[in-house]
């Protein structure tokens, strides 16, 4: 019965999908965009496609900056005038209901699961713990992390040039990273090659983002009114796919081991067996028990901030690093540079502390964080719905199907917008005609960074950049992220050297784009050639 249920919910779902394809003629009918590929998916197979990257650079070069993707109802937009009213007026412009829902089914009621007041409040909540002087007293503890994910990786490679999946010690490090920092607990030893913790295995299963999956998870809406969590966890358990069974393990477990920490952290702060520590859950613990019975979050909300914190700060940071070594390895006279400037900084002793102030003043490792973060953001596409009838503004007139030209654009109310957080950050008309480029150097000349980038006032959060988004919704824990990878990347390069390995590397689009061995293997891995250093002086 359970089976016919799910199919019938997906028959409905699609004659939906059908009927608005016949709708009346959409204002967005003006906006250029590629041809649809089929009837019913238009291009959003190819817009969510593991090797989607081509059609990604093709409408980004080929359309304009603002893109209609034909489906229903959506536009890519990376024009930066019509993205800071898209980021910031979230009255107007907020999460994919669809998506809010799934997300609060995968991972709890935190801050993105949850829209309008929740979010306000839990924003609010949250963001004194990643305050600057916060970071500064956590980062002795990230430093202690990455020594022992150095020594780790010495075990590792044992005094030889290996090849090293450096992607899985990129992962277990910033999950211990995250665990301690952020909830002043430990998840792997980093010790041995072996995960043998539940939740760190589980923690390293990738979100997915395929066709399949953003087609399951949109029927979020329909699954979330199906009766009580029991019923719809039998639905769930019905549904035949591979990914979405694996995802709910990987939920089972991640919910479980969150409630386990959260009851213990609790009870030593309401026993007074611990003061408030500095890891970032305490601080936040710590808030919620002294504010007042409007602002207190429930405690769905905050077991939603632990699962979401620990899922999506674990792969975006980890994935990054290991594009950064990627990248380091296959310009070697850069790798040399950056390590240089590392060993100088830090008295040529690798187990030296560079300071907070002084790692983030040091040019070139900064400059080789950004223009990675520039060129390969984590998640090239981020979703938002339009919740009112809007119009916005643009910075380049739109050249428009029949050939005029606009400078504004009519958004009817229910249109799904993809802010172009990856074409944003490379479009030729911000960056110039090396905008596709990893070149670090462009962060270190005063003139370097081009004038259209000042009178564009991209809204990102970080470094002209949408990597990190902006508004009441960018990454509350951007700054703790930079911190992370200046100090594992800093620790790593004053004791190894890396090559590139024989085993290719293919980047993937997905929820978090992640690396494999090549575009038939979903397995997430980077292998790297990793040579251990002999003790030097800086000079």
């Amino acid at each position: 019965m359970l089976p016919y249920a799910v199919a019938a919910a997906g028959v409905v779902w699609v004659l939906y999908k059908v009927l608005r394809l016949f709708a009346a003629k959409s204002p967005l009918d003006i906006v250029p965009g590629p041809p649809r590929k089929s009837l019913l998916a238009g291009n959003l197979e190819q817009l969510f496609d593991r090797d989607a990257w081509g059609f990604h650079d093709e409408v980004a070069l080929q359309y304009g900056d603002v893109v209609k993707i034909n489906a229903d109802k959506w536009l890519y937009v990376f024009d930066p005038t019509a993205l800071r009213q898209i980021v910031f007026k979230d009255s107007a412009f907020d999460q994919i209901p669809w998506l809010i829902e799934s997300t609060r089914m995968l991972l709890g009621a935190g801050v993105l699961g949850v829209l309008g007041e929740a979010h306000k409040r839990q924003r609010k909540m949250l963001t004194p713990a990643f305050a600057e002087n916060n970071l500064r007293e956590l980062t002795p503890v990230v430093y202690e992390v990455a020594r022992r994910l150095g020594d780790a990786v010495a075990g590792t490679v044992a005094g030889a040039q290996r090849d090293v999946d450096m992607l899985d010690w990129m992962g277990r490090g910033a999950l211990e990273i995250i665990g301690q920092a952020g909830l002043g607990h430990s998840f792997d030893p980093l010790t041995s090659d072996t995960k043998s913790d539940a939740y760190t295995q589980a923690a390293k299963q990738p979100l997915s983002f395929t066709p399949i999956m953003v087609a399951v998870r949109q029927l979020s809406p329909i699954l979330t009114r199906l009766g009580p969590a029991w019923f719809r966890r039998l639905l769930v358990k019905c549904v035949p796919v591979g990914q979405v069974q694996q995802l709910r393990n990987v939920v089972d477990t991640l919910y479980q081991t969150s409630v386990d920490i959260i009851a213990q952290k609790r009870a030593l702060l309401e026993s007074g067996k611990i003061s408030v520590g500095k890891d970032i859950m305490s601080v936040l613990l710590k808030a919620n028990m002294a504010a007042s019975e409007a602002d207190r979050l429930p405690d769905e909300q905050i077991l939603g901030q632990m699962n979401i914190l620990l899922f999506a700060a674990t792969d975006t940071t980890s994935h990054v690093m290991a594009q950064i070594l990627q990248l380091l390895s296959e310009n070697p006279d850069i790798q040399e540079q950056v390590r240089r400037e590392i060993l100088t900084a830090c008295d040529g002793d690798p187990e030296h502390e560079i300071s907070y102030d002084r790692l983030h003043a040091l040019p070139l490792l900064d400059a080789v964080c950004k223009e990675t973060l520039r060129l390969y953001p984590p998640t090239p596409i981020v979703l938002r719905t339009a919740f009112e009838d809007s119009t916005l503004t643009l910075a380049r007139p739109l050249r428009t199907a029949d050939g005029t030209f606009t400078d504004r654009l009519f958004v009817p109310k229910d249109t799904n917008v993809l802010v172009g957080v990856r074409a944003c950050n490379r479009a030729r008309s911000l960056w110039g005609p090396d905008a596709e480029t990893w070149r670090p150097a462009r962060w270190l000349a005063e003139d370097g960074l081009p004038p259209a980038l000042a009178s564009a006032a991209v809204p990102g959060v970080y470094a002209h950049t949408m990597t990190f988004v902006g508004g009441p919704r960018s990454c509350v824990g951007f700054r703790f992220a930079q911190i992370e990878m200046k100090v594992v990347i800093s620790t790593l390069l004053s004791r190894f050297a890396f090559e590139p390995s024989a085993t290719p590397i293919f980047w993937n689009v997905s929820a978090i784009t992640f690396p494999s061995a090549g575009r038939e293997s979903e397995k997430p891995e980077m292998w790297l050639k990793v040579r251990p250093l002999a003790p030097r002086k800086s000079g």
